[in-house]
């Protein structure tokens, strides 16, 4: 169930984790939805830091949440959180996790100079331990898309038509009216799939009952883009996967640019065994 669930929140990665171009001081005005979301993409090439602050509301089903079946026992992850900072070009990052409706989970996260560290409240040491970031990601269902951090600038135009290629296998989206996050005047543009959609953009067939391939369920995508750069403020997923339960994730992006400091644990903070967990970690 988590691949198949991922697999649905997925999709969200296109605007979040492509890169393209850069974003303008005063940027033409957009009409098309399409064109927003593409220029949403490309706007993320040249972002250095962002301050990333998500919150999470629902009910999932226990045994989904495990890794197994359905049990029937729906858990309530309303008041979930997780907030922290992203430096792109030092690759660092600092963020802090909060599942109260879980063991009362929380974790901190500290990547800088080429190695990350985790720290949960489920580890008995209460330290921080080593963990392969490049592993956890590549577990994860991503859509393909060609590699977009090659810092030519002529990689841009495939990358860009590689996201409207995805873009046109689905259900069009749509402008809804513009409106204002924080101090930013945005174009708020929805996209709305469901499971049947998904394979499709993908690659991978289309009957649930095939291997990697979806539950029954839809999704709703709700993106505020910045009218004067076309940086997203703010992004918002919400999931119904029927009986195994729904979930909104709604996250704020703000303080682009601003400057970021990354500073890793303490020797005596960290532990000399690598963080595992069963199904998440290699």
């Amino acid at each position: 169930m988590p691949r198949r669930f991922l697999f649905l929140v997925a999709i969200v990665a296109i605007i979040l984790a492509a890169c393209g171009g850069g974003g303008a001081t005063q940027a033409p005005a957009l009409t098309d939805p399409k064109d927003i979301l593409t220029k949403t993409v490309g706007s993320l090439q040249d972002f250095k830091t962002v301050h990333l602050k998500a919150s999470l509301s629902g009910k999932l089903d226990a045994g989904a949440l495990s890794g197994g079946t359905g049990s029937g026992t729906m858990v309530d992850l309303s008041g979930s959180t997780l907030e922290g900072d992203l430096d792109r070009p030092d690759s660092e990052a600092k963020i802090t996790v909060s599942v109260p409706a879980v063991l009362g989970f929380s974790a901190d996260l500290v990547a800088t100079g080429g190695n990350a560290w985790i720290k949960t409240s489920l580890s008995p040491d209460g330290k921080y331990h080593s963990l392969d970031l490049a592993s956890l990601a590549g577990g994860l269902p991503l859509p393909s898309l060609p590699a977009v951090a090659s810092p030519d600038p002529s990689a841009m135009a495939s990358v860009l038509d590689a996201v409207r290629a995805e873009l046109d296998k689905l259900p069009a989206p749509t402008k809804l009216a513009d409106e204002k996050i924080g101090d930013q005047d945005t174009y708020h543009i929805q996209w709305k799939l469901t499971s049947a959609d998904l394979p499709q953009a993908s690659g991978e067939s289309p009957d649930p009952s095939a291997s990697g391939g979806l539950p029954q369920g839809s999704l709703t995508l709700d993106v505020w883009t910045r009218k004067s750069d076309y940086r997203p403020a703010r992004v918002t997923v919400a999931v119904d996967g029927g009986a195994s339960g729904t979930l909104t994730l709604s996250t704020d992006l703000t303080n682009y640019d601003a400057a970021v400091t990354v500073t890793a644990p303490s020797p005596d903070q960290v532990s000399d065994q690598p963080f595992s967990f069963p199904g998440l970690t290699p």
